[in-house]
């Protein structure tokens, strides 16, 4: 399948799913996309997210709430309750993010 390249991120598709007894959601990329998490923590720091970069995943946090993100664009957000709150932050990343998309 090949990779997905779009010029609006706030459009892709993905799914907000529930994580069995925590206060955390998973977002689920709905199409095959692998970014580069070098760039992707660059970007993210730019725009005054703190981000700590582990090689396999990067996390990066804003105002109480922490983003794990792996290549694959799957992401864990922490705390969070509220799947419109959650697919609202997994909107603006994509968006963020665009640029670090390897083709």
């Amino acid at each position: 399948m090949p990779i997905a390249c779009w010029k609006n991120w706030v459009s892709m598709r993905f799914k907000v799913v529930r994580l069995c007894k925590t206060n955390a959601l998973s977002i689920v990329p709905q199409e095959v996309v692998r970014f580069d998490l070098e760039a992707s923590a660059a970007i993210l720091k730019e725009q005054g997210y703190n981000v700590e970069d582990s090689g396999v995943m990067i996390v990066a946090g804003k105002s109480g709430i922490d983003i794990t993100i792996y290549q694959n664009g799957r992401m864990m957000i922490h705390p969070a309750t509220e799947k419109e709150r959650a697919r609202e932050i997994a909107a603006e990343l994509y968006s963020i993010m665009n640029s670090a998309i390897r083709s």
